[in-house]
């Protein structure tokens, strides 16, 4: 979601290799009309009010990457972990 107040949530974390469906809503009343940018994975979308935009992600290289609203400076962070688990006691 694209809130008055930022992006909720303003982390989300996947993993290396999967494949993800993500769904951007803009709730901001005031402002009809902003984009949501995702710039290390050539994503960049308008996110007209109340209408659902959806795109699939695919994250290739584990890392820490932004994206943002320009029209408001709403920042979040996606965080790709690798995909494989490791038992408890070794982390």
């Amino acid at each position: 979601l694209n809130t008055e107040k930022g992006f909720v949530p303003e982390k989300v974390v996947v993993r290396k290799g999967e494949a993800y469906r993500i769904h951007l809503v803009n709730v901001q009343p005031e402002k009809k009309n902003v984009s949501f940018i995702l710039d290390d994975f050539a994503e960049n979308h308008s996110t007209p009010f109340a209408l659902d935009k959806e795109f699939e992600l695919r994250p290739k290289k584990v890392g820490e990457y932004s994206f943002h609203c320009p029209e408001t400076s709403f920042q979040g962070r996606l965080i790709v972990v690798d995909g494989v688990r490791k038992p408890a006691s070794e982390q």
